[in-house]
């Protein structure tokens, strides 16, 4: 292995937690002001002459893109967190088992 891997448990699991809080509020977010956008533009306030209508054939892919990858960073940053604390939690198990196979390995008076 050509370096080492420091991992500080605390810190990664409080930026595990940051990281799922982070993606709740971009979802309490989108779940508040996306609902207010899709209201608004059900109205079409631009119009339904031939301007407004040639408005809404492009508006409407556009909002339902930018309201579904808003409402997936939100899901995918609270995934992340949730990964980050799980690996946080693996790390430490290997590290445990593979301590206490070192310390057997070591003891002239291995147990069965």
């Amino acid at each position: 292995m050509a370096g080492q891997l420091w991992l500080d448990p605390s810190r990664a699991r409080r930026g595990g937690a940051d990281l799922t809080r982070a993606g709740e509020a971009v979802t309490g977010r989108h779940t508040e002001a996306g609902a207010a956008i899709s209201t608004a533009s059900a109205r079409r306030p631009w119009g339904r002459d031939d301007i407004g209508t040639a408005f809404e054939r492009q508006y409407r892919d556009y909002e339902d893109m930018v309201l579904r990858v808003w409402a997936g960073v939100g899901r995918r940053l609270t995934d992340l967190g949730a990964d980050v604390v799980r690996t946080v939690e693996a790390n430490q198990q290997t590290d445990t088992a593979n301590a206490a196979r070192f310390d057997r390995m070591s003891d002239p008076h291995p147990r069965p």
